[in-house]
């Protein structure tokens, strides 16, 4: 079940509706200071993606661990470390549709070759708190994480938190007995072997941690929905006392707008051995990181902007969109690691990306179906609410949505043992721990989550 972006689809069936007409103010009013993951959201609010599908888009530009990984400079891979965990912010900026809601027991299952490879597999491990469990594996690499969301609104703005860290375990070169995919991509149970024996031995890999920051919708009562991260990202490698620390600036009503525009998006920071900077970076994390190579040169702005390729512009709003272009201003020894490409897409594409959700030729091929029958039954890839949606068929999907909410909740009363998820299980410090038996590939246990609607 590997899927290529060079075959892959590039579009959806049908585009999005019109939300012109639609206050989503006028469904959250009731839940202001409340945990809008315990809310149902009109359906019309959504784009036709599972949060665990969501998740993956981290992966958009997982190449960057692949490099980090392998090379030979310790401040290199630092910055391509830091420059992936700003990658994973990218995919946010222009996507304000809320994915839907992963039913308990749901899985999700996408192995990417080509330029890069990696294995995703996810499991909705609870659902009061909703928690998605998520391993994945790369050339060299595993990542891990617990996601919890968190959504509130305070009225004007709504705040994302995504509680629980990201593990990222990077095989140290003297314990690699393969390289490059194959050490990814063996058979099933070659692969197992191999996962049980070192995965999670801490004298052969090296662990780095981190946690997502929060975001902050804007504009929920009037004007166009935007989108900001918040906060600091502190990237931890486990067996020293090396570190990353990203600082976000964070845009402020009280400042003047040139200030405001200046500052939009915008990030920096130092990389540490205990208390010593060591080197330092800045971007804009919607489009671009810089490695400063020079630590002298920070406080010194060169006349030189930001020059990256790609479309180095944020877009902001659903069907008339505000271009930022990328501004930021380059120090003498402001070095590209990483910037944000939509150049595999035609003009044509790019021009109609707000009729479709904002997907990025990645994001199309995340719900596409797959002709290899070899799915678990629990595989999101199997709900009709989001295949309706797909085809613009709201009342279908709508319809179809409150079914499988209302099975739900069946089922929840009908269970009278804790939910035991099948891929996952929870480890003595109560965190959801991969078990590799999904690649056995035995889902005759599996129950059908998503049974056929009647509309169909």
């Amino acid at each position: 079940m590997a899927v290529d972006l060079k075959t892959a689809r590039r579009t959806l069936p049908a585009p999005m509706l019109d939300r012109s007409s639609y206050s989503i103010f006028s469904v959250i009013k009731q839940a202001i200071g409340k945990d809008l993951t315990r809310f149902s959201i009109p359906v019309v609010w959504n784009e036709p993606l599972s949060f665990i599908q969501r998740v993956a888009e981290c992966l958009e530009y997982s190449s960057l661990l692949d490099s980090a990984a392998s090379t030979e400079t310790l401040i290199d891979r630092w910055h391509l470390l830091t420059a992936f965990v700003v990658s994973t912010l990218s995919t946010h900026l222009e996507r304000m549709s809320k994915p839907f809601n992963p039913l308990l027991g749901e899985t999700y299952e996408l192995k990417m070759e080509g330029d890069t490879s990696f294995h995703y597999i996810s499991e909705q491990v609870s659902h009061h708190p909703p928690v998605s469990a998520v391993y994945i594996r790369g050339q060299n690499w595993t990542l891990s994480a617990n996601i919890e969301p968190k959504i509130k609104f305070h009225g004007t703005n709504v705040v994302a938190l995504s509680e629980g860290r990201w593990i990222l375990r990077i095989k140290k070169k003297q314990n690699r007995s393969r390289s490059g995919s194959q050490s990814s991509f063996q058979s099933c149970n070659d692969e197992e072997t191999e996962n049980n024996n070192s995965d999670h031995a801490d004298d052969e890999m090296d662990e780095y941690t981190w946690k997502t920051p929060s975001v902050l919708v804007h504009n929920i009562l009037f004007g166009r929905l935007w989108c900001e991260f918040q906060g600091q990202i502190d990237l931890i490698h486990k067996q020293s006392e090396q570190r990353s620390v990203l600082t976000i600036k964070s845009h402020s009503w009280f400042a003047s707008q040139s200030t405001k525009t200046a500052d939009m998006f915008k990030y920096s920071g130092f990389i540490y051995d205990d208390k010593t900077k060591i080197s330092a970076y800045h971007g804009n994390y919607g489009h671009c990181y810089y490695a400063i190579d020079d630590l002298k040169d920070v406080q010194i702005k060169s006349s030189s902007p930001c020059s990256a390729a790609g479309h180095n512009c944020i877009q902001i709003g659903q069907n008339v969109s505000t271009a930022y272009p990328c501004d930021l201003v380059l120090t003498p020894s402001s070095r590209l690691i990483w910037y944000r490409s939509l150049s595999s897409m035609t003009d044509q594409e790019l021009a109609v990306r707000s009729q479709y959700y904002y997907f990025t030729p990645f994001t199309y091929c995340l719900n596409e179906q797959v002709t290899t029958p070899v799915l678990p039954p629990t595989d999101s890839r199997y709900r009709q609410d989001m295949k309706y949606l797909e085809k613009g068929d709201i009342d279908g999907s709508s319809a179809e949505k409150h079914r499988l909410e209302e099975q739900q909740r069946a089922d929840a009363k009908q269970r009278e043992d804790e939910f035991q998820p099948l891929w996952f299980r929870k480890d003595e410090n109560g965190e959801y721990v991969y078990t590799h038996e999904y690649e056995q590939r035995r889902f005759d246990h599996c129950p059908n989550l998503f049974t056929q609607s009647s509309r169909e």
